[in-house]
């Protein structure tokens, strides 16, 4: 069932045992899961059908540290949420991505791959992928992986008839949520932005904000300030350990072209081991070969001069067609520092809501990051002669980083970690709220870390765990 107003679902009569508030990939596949164990859900979303200015000037906000995308360019608010500008890419997190990891402060969830093992078949059919190959050990620090491509999946558009049909399913839109009201340790129900004033409020056994990184953290911030902190009672970490995922070109790569790991005309992947990352201070990431631009004389010029045995036997083979060169581009992992993080700032939306002020910085251990990755991967290369690596000069000579690459990833995650306590983090290993009998939050806000993968795998995973959760919880009550 979907409705255009409020009026239209009061009259409906529909009521929900779970009210989700956001419509992308987390709001939709917990629905969907909840559908599944006969669960009736109903979804709230901000925006209509399509995308409005209006709409998405909510998403304004404030970077406060280093340069980063306007914070209305990087997400977007109608329904379906950021699936609708996603690429695609999938690929589940690393086992050693949920352990605790000595070098890396902050490090460490509350539940393990095992926990989201299960829901590997359910999330490659919702993103429309084939399930993953393992991945390939090269080395003892290196191992060649994979992603797979959704096609990619518009989650809004993919799932609009099933809604419209189904009798467990209602979607509520152009309906954006003013704030959450709790009565003692439970949330009563949500508040709906009236533009006549007349009161709007959804009530429901148990209650998912699903609303993208930024947007869990500014409305569970808002909410605990009309409320002098009810919703979110044990709110230290709140807002806190905001992450993204770096991605620039790192290096130039000389490789023989009879070796296994010639690039034609597409990419290779790979990524450190779990013991190599055990072993360094580290965020994981994953590096990207692609087929290179034509520099592979000027390489040749420059490592002559600084191993002239090698790059003179290079010169040989490269007249006789058996080299070629190919960028070397890497994502990678930045650590969770308390500093980056999401708090209220002075002006007010159109809906009288406080816009968000998003404090941001790179870390040294976030370039060290970088550094190390390039360094085990050209070791790898020269100690098995299948070619060298020479690291680009912003990296090897301390620059900034360039402005003239892709930068960032749109990957929003933490804000709303995972975590054992409250002390760490603001959901516990069930994705609910500390402190709070029925609230929970869905998304990649809950990340406690964020690996190198693409996080709309993981956001499925956790969806679909979740909507497992609350139909158990719902059931045992009922």
């Amino acid at each position: 069932m979907i409705f255009t107003d409020y009026a239209s679902f009061k009259a409906s009569g529909f009521n929900p045992t779970v009210c989700i508030i956001g419509s992308g990939p987390a709001g939709i596949s917990l629905a969907l899961q909840l559908e599944k164990k006969k669960i009736p859900c109903l979804i709230v979303e901000a925006g209509g059908f399509e995308y409005s200015q209006d709409s998405q000037n909510v998403y304004r906000g404030k970077v406060i540290g280093d340069k980063y995308f306007d914070l209305d360019f990087c997400r977007l608010r109608y329904y379906g949420g950021t699936s609708n500008h996603w690429s695609g890419w999938c690929r589940p997190l690393d086992a050693i991505d949920f352990e605790k990891r000595d070098l890396v402060k902050n490090s460490g969830w509350p539940i393990s791959k095992k926990d989201l093992d299960p829901y590997a078949k359910a999330t490659a059919s919702i993103l429309e992928i084939n399930e993953f190959p393992n991945d390939k050990v090269l080395s003892k620090d290196l191992n060649e992986i994979s992603f797979e491509f959704s096609p990619p999946v518009r989650f809004g558009p993919k799932y609009q008839k099933h809604i419209e049909s189904s009798s467990l399913i209602s979607l509520l839109i152009n309906s954006p949520v003013k704030d959450i009201a709790p009565a003692g340790k439970k949330i009563s129900h949500v508040n709906l932005y009236s533009k006549n004033g007349v009161e709007q409020k959804i009530t429901a056994n148990y209650f998912c904000v699903c609303t993208g990184s930024i947007e869990n953290s500014r409305l569970l911030l808002w909410s605990n300030q009309v409320h002098n902190g009810g919703v979110v009672p044990e709110a230290q970490a709140l807002g806190k350990y905001w992450m993204e995922h770096p991605v620039y070109f790192v290096g130039d790569t000389v490789l023989y072209t009879f070796t296994k790991m010639r690039v034609e005309g597409g990419m290779r992947y790979y990524a450190p081991s779990a013991d190599f990352l055990r072993k360094h201070d580290i965020g994981n990431f994953g590096m990207r070969l692609t087929t290179g631009e034509k520099l592979l004389k000027t390489l040749i010029k420059d490592g002559l001069c600084i191993a002239p045995e090698f790059f003179s036997k290079l010169v040989t083979k490269m007249n006789s067609g058996l080299v070629c060169n190919a960028e070397l581009k890497l994502a990678w992992e930045q650590v969770p520092v308390e500093a980056n993080r999401i708090e209220l700032g002075s002006e007010k939306d159109a809906l009288g809501i406080p816009r968000v002020n998003l404090f941001w910085k790179k870390q040294p251990q976030d370039r060290h990051s970088a550094e190390v990755a390039v360094k085990m991967f050209g070791s790898y290369l020269s100690k098995q002669d299948l070619g060298r690596v020479k690291m680009l000069g912003w990296l090897a000579n301390g620059k900034d980083y360039p402005e003239n690459d892709e930068k960032w990833s749109f990957h929003h995650m933490g804000g709303t970690r995972m975590a054992a306590t409250s002390a760490e983090g603001v959901v516990d290993a069930n994705c609910k709220v500390f402190g709070v009998e029925n609230l929970y939050i869905g998304g990649s806000s809950v990340f406690a870390t964020s690996g190198h993968a693409n996080p709309t795998y993981a956001i499925v995973q956790l969806a679909l765990r979740l909507g497992d959760h609350i139909a158990r919880k719902a059931t045992k009550t009922a």
